[in-house]
């Protein structure tokens, strides 16, 4: 129920978001552009939260184990990343007054597509009564790889804004900085659950590179 809340939250914040950003600008192609560049930034903070929320969990548990881990947090802020990727889809296809170009409708079409596929694999299937369930495996690759997707795609989307010939825009490069904070908290994770079962088994294991 929490995790519900808590994705109900996410999804309420982009459509406000949004919605301010259209009463601010108006209803026309300059309040729906500016709806949809707050809705893409917004889902870039969430998919932030993604990437740390179970490595901080986890970092905090081991520091002081007396605090209470809350249950469902990374499930509940998948679901928030791909309700909150969804009002970005709906601000801006809805109107249809925003033209794309063929590479820009292919990457939102299939970050659309991936963000749905992670929803997926963070809840079990149910079809026709019987519950399917998604191994760990299949779950952690679908994660995994919808997460790497949306990290690449991001960081070099960033970095071209940085370094190409556009106007200076503070957030990309505050937006990179979340990226790559996000990808050493995993690793920071990653390499602590490794050093604590090497030290259990009397080897110590450091992750592959």
């Amino acid at each position: 129920m929490r995790s519900v809340t808590l994705a109900g939250g996410i999804l309420l914040g982009a459509a406000l978001l949004v919605l301010a950003a259209m009463l601010l600008h108006g209803f026309g192609e300059n309040g729906f552009r500016a709806g949809s560049r707050a809705a893409w930034r917004y889902a870039a903070v969430i998919f932030f939260a993604v990437l740390a929320a179970g490595p901080l969990c986890r970092i905090a548990a081991r520091l002081f184990p007396v605090l209470p881990v809350p249950e469902g947090v990374s499930r509940a802020m998948v679901w928030g990343f791909a309700a909150s990727y969804g009002v970005y889809l709906l601000s801006v296809f809805g109107p249809g007054v925003i033209a794309l170009s063929r590479g820009a409708f292919l990457m939102i079409v299939m970050g659309g597509g991936i963000a749905l596929a992670m929803a997926i694999a963070a809840v079990p299937l149910k079809c026709s009564g019987l519950w399917l369930t998604i191994t760990s495996r299949i779950r952690r690759a679908v994660l995994t790889g919808g997460a790497i997707y949306f990290w690449l795609c991001y960081s070099v989307m960033a970095l071209a804004r940085i370094s190409g010939p556009h106007r200076p825009d503070i957030w990309y490069g505050f937006s990179l900085c979340l990226m790559v904070a996000g990808l050493l908290l995993r690793y920071a994770d990653h390499w602590l659950v490794q050093d604590r079962r090497g030290r259990r088994d009397g080897v110590l294991k450091f992750p592959a590179p």
